[in-house]
């Protein structure tokens, strides 16, 4: 029997809209901690999620790092090409998160509309699951679903963070 280690290691860096903790295997980025107001904090939420980061190799995620400073900066990124790790992940969740990412920039979709694009109708609760289990916000851009009506609902982060995010990407709110 082959016994698969895969490495984990950590990075955290500073935003416009706070601190945010990146934590990646040698098969992607695993989970990413919304911004939080100190470096600390952020730490302690990764390992909270995560348990043990692994050692801090910022230089390993230098580009990832550099791409999520310039989207809360509010500057047009892509994140398509980011290798992700969601080994253990539920099957459906990643097909919803997977739909997802195709969503681009600047759009917004209903949990409805989203349980419809993975064939399943009548399963936009179950996207909400999903939705609030995404381990990879920004990558897999989970603030861009909003409810029925295009009412901003859930969000790990808090609405104003997800209000924030979609301003950044130009999304008009109503009222905002």
């Amino acid at each position: 029997m082959t016994v698969f280690h895969t490495s984990r290691f950590h990075a955290l860096v500073e935003t416009p809209l706070g601190w945010l903790a990146v934590m990646a295997t040698d098969r992607g980025v695993r989970r990413i901690v919304l911004p939080r107001p100190s470096r600390e904090a952020a730490l302690v939420a990764l390992v909270k999620e995560e348990g043990d980061p692994g050692p801090e190799a910022p230089s390993r995620l230098a580009d990832l790092l550099a791409r999520l400073q310039a989207y809360f900066a509010g500057e047009p990124v892509s994140f398509d090409d980011v290798p992700l790790d969601l080994e253990g992940r539920p099957p459906f969740a990643r097909a919803v998160w997977a739909a997802l990412r195709t969503l681009p920039r600047g759009q917004t979709i209903t949990y409805g509309e989203l349980a419809r694009r993975v064939g399943k109708p009548r399963a936009a609760r179950a996207v909400g699951r999903a939705m609030a289990t995404n381990p990879l916000p920004v990558i897999i851009p989970c603030h861009r679903v909003l409810g029925k009506g295009n009412a901003l609902t859930g969000f790990g982060g808090g609405l104003d963070l997800k209000a924030a995010m979609l301003r950044l990407e130009g999304v008009p709110l109503p009222g905002m």
